[in-house]
């Protein structure tokens, strides 16, 4: 039993190894641009563990994007479980649960150094979309529909609206855009990475226009 037990937290420590390696280069590189053998060599396993482990390349590239989806939408409902589990029916407790969910957005994506990593793959498979978008595409349209649901009910409107749905994307962009731009953002904000402080003044500000944004949207005639 024991030796079985070894054997198989071998096996689960060279899968880790597999999937770390390959974020970091699908994330530089893209799918097209990483091959098997350059994720086996960081990695430090030998080209056939890929293949058995996951099948292929195809294959450990969905793997990864699971992987990232269910990085993320786990940390974010280890912070704001309740939020997502029963959106809030009332206007201003609705108003503080997206509030809470657009500084959880920071802690979990902006905030951790490591999140860099999980951005890079993400992003380029936004800019060049594979099979794989469908993966990452399940978690976000989960977020994004509670989200709209909770921008609906503060102010009064249809949750399924276009204009509602770019709201919640523009809202989220804000924070999004520190991960996406950071180099400029700690150049011009004479930092060295996010500390406790700034990314503290980011989370008042965030709450700060999501209240004008509901106010000018009730002002808004139906």
């Amino acid at each position: 039993m024991a030796a079985r037990n070894a054997k198989q937290g071998g096996a689960n420590a060279t899968r880790e190894r597999i999937l770390d390696a390959a974020l970091d280069l699908f994330g530089e590189r893209g799918l097209t641009g990483t091959t098997v053998r350059d994720i086996a060599t960081r990695a430090k396993v030998n080209v056939a563990a890929i293949s058995y482990h996951f099948g292929g390349k195809e294959e450990l590239y969905r793997a990864v994007a699971r992987m990232v989806t269910e990085t993320i939408e786990g940390r974010v409902r280890s912070r704001a479980a309740g939020v997502l589990a029963a959106p809030p029916a009332d206007a201003a407790a609705a108003e503080a649960a997206l509030g809470t969910l657009l500084e959880t957005v920071v802690d979990v994506i902006v905030g951790p150094a490591e999140m860099r990593r999980v951005a890079r793959f993400v992003i380029r498979e936004q800019m060049q979309p594979t099979a794989a978008f469908e993966i990452l595409f399940g978690t976000f349209s989960r977020l994004h529909l509670v989200a709209c649901q909770l921008l609906a009910t503060a102010a009064g409107l249809d949750p399924e609206a276009a204009e509602t749905r770019l709201r919640v994307f523009l809202l989220i962009g804000q924070a999004i855009f520190l991960r996406i731009a950071e180099a400029a953002v700690l150049r011009r904000m004479g930092l060295t990475q996010y500390d406790e402080t700034f990314l503290a003044g980011v989370k008042a500000i965030l709450r700060q226009n999501l209240h004008a944004i509901l106010a000018a949207a009730r002002e808004q005639p139906a």
